[in-house]
């Protein structure tokens, strides 16, 4: 087996994590560093230690959804002390980390696992997993913004792909509009840039769909577990 494999599926991170630390010299097999990703071991006889820790195989999948709040960072942990999302999730092992992320005041549908594979298969760009998310914006953007929004508009890191852009509602006052944003890239905060962009900030965002996979009435700050049937739609995309 490929040694990031075998770290990821242990679930102490996902496989880009691990190639990362991989190439940091983070890795051992048999007491020696590894820096190439790719490497071969055999799990029946070699010794895999990460971070110091020695990597064992994982006998229990955990695969679940929370609804999270804003003002929450997705990450493990925070070196200045911030409530991360793993606060939210602290009676669960340990071994469970978030699939992908969601800006600190972005809101909704989040996964955590600590199946390397399944994490793997989710993030990679190749797969093009459509994420739905629900935008509060300033102001009412024209039908000719909406339009450079599906065909896509130049923000930081570059020309988006296409998007399915669903106006709504528009407030009583007019001072705001609700959109629908169908999405399959994950460029960071994507759909703040593209408002942006068009000459219209983002006040409010959620994400409310991975896939087949709808948040629901899910209550904000709550997580459940994933259904085998979803576990195995997702793993499908």
């Amino acid at each position: 087996m490929r040694l990031e494999k075998f770290i990821a599926t242990s679930g102490i991170a996902s496989r880009r994590a691990v190639k990362k630390s991989i190439l940091a010299g983070l890795v051992t097999v048999n007491g020696e560093p590894v820096l190439v990703p790719g490497h071969p071991i055999d799990v029946e006889t070699d010794t895999v230690e990460f971070d110091g820790k020695r990597v064992e195989p994982l006998t229990e999948r955990i695969y679940l959804m929370l609804n999270k709040p804003a003002g929450y960072l997705t990450t493990r942990s925070d070196e200045r002390g911030r409530p991360t999302v793993m606060n939210l999730v602290a009676d669960l092992p340990a071994s469970i980390y978030p699939v992908g992320r969601l800006d600190l005041e972005t809101e909704g549908l989040l996964l955590f696992t600590n199946d390397g594979d399944f994490a793997y298969r989710l993030l990679h760009p190749s797969h093009e997993i459509e994420k739905t998310y629900l935008a509060w914006v300033k102001g009412v953007p024209n039908d000719d913004a909406i339009q450079r929004l599906r065909q896509g508009v130049t923000i930081l890191s570059g020309t988006t792909a296409p998007a399915k852009v669903k106006r709504l509602k528009v407030s009583k006052d007019g001072a705001s509009t609700q959109f629908e944003v169908v999405i399959h890239e994950g460029k960071k905060r994507q759909v703040r840039l593209m408002f942006k962009a068009v000459g219209h900030s983002v006040m409010r965002l959620k994400r409310v769909g991975i896939g087949n996979l709808q948040l629901g009435n899910l209550p904000q700050g709550q997580y459940r577990l994933l259904t085998p049937r979803e576990i195995t739609a997702l793993m499908g995309l």
